[in-house]
């Protein structure tokens, strides 16, 4: 029976990570403290970095005679980290299903990068938000 596990962690090693990683989430308060601030803190990142985004897409708007320019978040990545894109791109192919880059992954990454990175930060902050504690008190 251990060995079987031990067989089982060692194969799938980001797998065994995760769901020590949603154990801690559940179990321990302090752990789910902390990784709320670090959601926080890595969310505010991302709404600054779809500020710089939407700056430069409206620089190069202002100084393009021919219209508005939007830069799409798979033109930034392709531009930035062409390799890491293809990795990714390999990994969810083989892990998910061949057809889930181009059916959901394209066109989530075809919106411009402010809306993208944009939304991912308020989706986040809305989940790593402090919720108010409520007191119940019955009387008897």
């Amino acid at each position: 029976m251990i060995e079987s596990i031990t067989k089982l962690v060692s194969e799938n090693r980001t797998l065994a990570v995760a769901a020590v990683i949603l154990l801690l989430l559940v179990f321990v308060p302090a752990f789910r403290a902390a990784s709320k601030v670090i959601l926080r803190i890595f969310a505010r990142i991302l709404l600054l970095v779809a500020l710089i985004a939407l700056v430069s897409d409206g620089t190069r708007t202002i100084a393009n005679d021919s219209g508005i320019v939007i830069t799409s978040a798979l033109e930034y990545w392709t531009e930035l980290a062409p390799t890491m894109l293809e990795t990714v791109k390999r990994t969810l192919s083989l892990k998910i299903h061949p057809l889930f880059w181009d059916a959901a992954m394209v066109p989530v990454l075809s919106l411009p990068a402010w809306i993208f990175l944009g939304g991912s930060a308020m989706i986040i902050l809305y989940l790593a938000r402090k919720r108010r504690e409520t007191n119940i008190f019955v009387n008897a």
